[in-house]
């Protein structure tokens, strides 16, 4: 049974990796193939199976993106708002289930996310709304250590985004008594200083942790602690348990165990985390009332299976894998390393589940298991037990809850003041390169493959995941060819501009993408992530174009964040571009060939920098327009360049037939972002250079543009948008799952 439990959910999960989407009509015959493969090999047979449910779960939930001009006109909607996401700045967010788009009704349901930015009162949980909203399809910025939104979006059910500025119906629903209730010790906790922390382990509402606090979570690795899930859910029914055991019956301890584990979970709104380990529980009870015994492994794979079975996507969602595995590592660390006392069980996960935090977040907490070691303690034994008194005291005895409240305030002031301190003066939390974490990785398995009988096979694993990671298995690769004397990775950074250019470890960047008014900005969620996986941590040169801020919104960010030796370009302290300056780096000569007074406050001000090593060369624009074009061929400059960044990121005021004539490059990139609104790059632009013979990329469409330079030539890393098939949703839309090809 373990075995074909095994295999259906192997079978499932195997659409993470998937090079593209199958088409529909292939479920008739890998169902065929498995019921030929049931009595010889039902282990396969399981697999195929559970392949052949992902494969039709993913048609089916991604039919309704097939409605003509879904994405580009504005549509009509109507559904059900299922979650609020408030947030202090910038756009709240709902999650909406859509009964009908332009009054025709959905079946199924589709689940999208909605950026709201009406003046309006926003809408509450369970409300039903109508309202016009421009839609796109599951999406994401895709950049070495970016974070995959696409990955996510579809492992919460949501095939696709927009926003909202307002809504033409609206109608209200009565408050649930989950929602009455959780409004209630809002209320109650609303002058209490701990208030976002009391409300993360009661409701699971984490809306209010603020960016500092995160920081902190994961620098000190106790994110877990304050994600509803195993630990307090078992914590809780073991209250229930031993209540019930005093009794005498078996049966009477097991309801009371699974309804104080039931009402946690409902409190909490029934999360991932809290539904794995809420069925895992209840299966276990069942099993306990009625006198047998499963192993842990059995009840973890039963688990998983009605989880993925239920919503296939869930194998698309980290935080599956990670309380999932947290259950595997907890049972081999109890059994293997026979984890009889509370230090032992926490060494044994931690080390377990060091690979999987390296390989998910790109780095490591070396305080991470001393601080778990002293507040798993403290929060089960105390923080949760006294939580759990003061919301069954709500409504019988207000009185009393709101005493235990304020004691549990008390406690936490200092508990997290002392933890925001020891974050921020030690600064535990180590990012690591990706080939720092092909080693630790490859260290890892060795060691465990050295301890585990008939386990040689973990060291071919370490070989292999070591070999995955960019850092390690490029230079290898390259080695096959000629070397590169010099890189450019042209960033995936939105409707924005960012530039990388290296020589080894040595770098170069120009401009730095944008900071958004809701927190979000490009330097944390793409450039410091890339620097990082690269093993740069300085900067020889940041240049700013102008002043706009999708090109200059991080440069005070990141010249505070990392070491910058020469500031260029639209800077108070730096050395404004001037045509005519010329500078060596290294193999390489940079040239400004543009403007020629200064000023940085106007697209045709822009810094137009030629970075060449004699032989192959790029031309830096910008966002210069059609007039600036012509006055930098009226000053003569050599323009030239093999490698062009399209100016004003393809709009059809910029690249006009004369300048594209002079610079004659092989390759042009145009840096817009996916179904940006202006329309870039223009129908006209790219006509143009079509016109001219010229390959052309998008970044929107292709993700971050990696070329080498071998000294003769320009070579493309990636021909197309790299992963698995929720990388080119949009592409599977237009062209049927084939593989998108550059412009041409």
């Amino acid at each position: 049974m373990d075995k074909r439990l095994f295999f259906f959910c192997f079978g499932i999960s195997t659409i993470m990796i998937w090079p593209w989407l199958p088409a529909w009509d292939w479920w008739l015959p890998l169902v065929c193939l498995g019921c030929l493969c049931w009595r010889p090999r039902p282990a396969m047979a399981c697999l195929l199976f559970g392949l052949v449910w992902a494969l039709c779960y993913s048609h089916w939930q991604l039919s309704w993106l097939h409605s003509p001009d879904l994405f580009q006109r504005s549509q009509l909607v109507a559904g059900t708002v299922d979650s609020v996401q408030h947030r202090e700045r910038g756009a709240s967010r709902l999650i909406v289930s859509l009964k009908s788009l332009n009054g025709q009704a959905l079946s199924p349901r589709p689940r999208v996310l909605l950026s709201w930015y009406g003046p309006d009162e926003m809408p509450a949980v369970g409300d039903n709304i109508q309202s016009i909203s421009r839609l796109q399809p599951a999406h994401s910025l895709h950049n070495p250590g970016s974070f995959n939104s696409a990955r996510w979006l579809l492992g919460q059910g949501i095939t696709a985004r927009g926003y909202l500025t307002g809504t033409l119906g609206h109608q209200a629903a009565d408050a649930s008594n989950r929602t009455r209730l959780a409004r209630h010790i809002g209320t109650m906790t609303a002058d209490l200083p701990g208030r976002r922390w009391l409300l993360a382990l009661s409701v699971g509402d984490r809306s209010g942790l603020k960016q500092a606090d995160w920081d902190m979570l994961r620098g000190l690795g106790v994110s877990h602690l304050f994600a509803i899930s195993g630990l307090h859910i078992g914590l809780v029914a073991g209250l229930g348990l031993l209540a019930g055991r005093l009794s005498g019956s078996r049966l009477l301890a097991a309801v009371v165990a699974g309804g104080l584990a039931l009402g946690y979970a409902w409190l909490a709104g029934f999360s991932v985390p809290t539904q794995r380990a809420l069925l895992m529980l209840l299966l276990w009870l069942g099993l306990f009332c009625w006198g047998r015994f499963w192993s842990g492994r059995r009840l973890l794979l039963l688990t998983m299976t009605l989880l993925l079975a239920v919503m296939p996507w869930l194998a698309l969602d980290l935080g599956f894998w990670l309380s999932v595995l947290a259950v595997a590592a907890l049972l081999v660390s109890a059994g293997w390393l026979e984890g009889r006392s509370l230090w032992r069980l926490q060494l044994g996960l931690s080390l377990l589940l060091l690979p999987l935090i390296i390989l998910l977040f790109g780095g490591i907490s070396w305080l991470s298991l001393p601080v778990n070691m002293l507040l798993i303690p403290l929060f089960s034994l105390l923080l949760i037990p006294l939580l759990l008194l003061a919301c069954l005291l709500l409504l019988p005895a207000p009185g009393i809850a709101m005493a235990v409240l304020v004691l549990l305030n008390a406690l936490f002031e200092p508990l997290m003041n002392g933890l925001h301190w020891l974050n921020d003066s030690l600064s535990p939390w180590q990012a690591l390169s990706a080939r720092a974490q092909g080693l630790w990785l490859l260290l890892f398995l060795l060691s465990l493959a050295g301890l585990l009988p008939r386990a040689r096979w973990l060291m071919a694993l370490g070989m292999y995941l070591v070999l995955l990671q960019p850092g390690v298995l490029q230079p290898i690769l390259l080695k096959q060819g000629p070397q590169p004397r010099w890189e450019v990775r042209i960033l995936d950074v939105g409707q924005g501009l960012s530039v990388l250019v290296t020589q080894g470890r040595r770098a170069l960047l120009y401009d730095t993408g944008n900071r958004f008014d809701s927190g979000f900005n490009m330097a944390d969620g793409v450039i410091l992530p890339l620097l990082t996986r690269l093993g740069i941590d300085e900067l020889d040169y940041l240049v700013v174009s102008h002043d706009d801020r999708d090109h200059s919104g991080n440069r005070e960010y990141l010249a505070a964040t990392l070491p910058v030796h020469f500031r260029r370009g639209v800077w108070p302290d730096g050395l404004h571009c001037r045509a005519g300056q010329v500078e060596v780096w290294g193999i390489l000569t940079m040239r400004a060939l543009w403007p020629v007074t200064p000023s940085g406050h106007r697209n045709n001000d822009s810094c137009v920098l030629h970075i060449g090593d004699g032989t192959v060369s790029l031309l830096l624009t910008g966002d210069i327009e059609a007039k600036a074009e012509q006055g930098l061929l009226a000053l003569g400059q050599p323009v030239g360049a093999q490698l062009l960044l399209s100016p004003h990121h393809g709009s059809r005021s910029s690249s006009s037939d004369a300048f594209i004539r002079a610079v004659a490059p092989d390759w042009v990139v145009h840096t817009a972002g996916f179904a940006n609104r202006w329309g870039f790059p223009s129908s006209e632009v790219v006509a143009r250079f079509n016109r001219q013979g010229v390959t052309q990329l998008i970044t929107g469409d292709h993700g971050m543009v990696h070329l080498v330079s071998d000294g003769h030539r320009w070579r493309l890393l990636q021909s197309r948008r790299p992963g698995p098939w929720y990388h080119r949703l949009n592409a599977w839309l237009t062209t049927g799952g084939r593989p998108s090809k550059p412009l041409e």
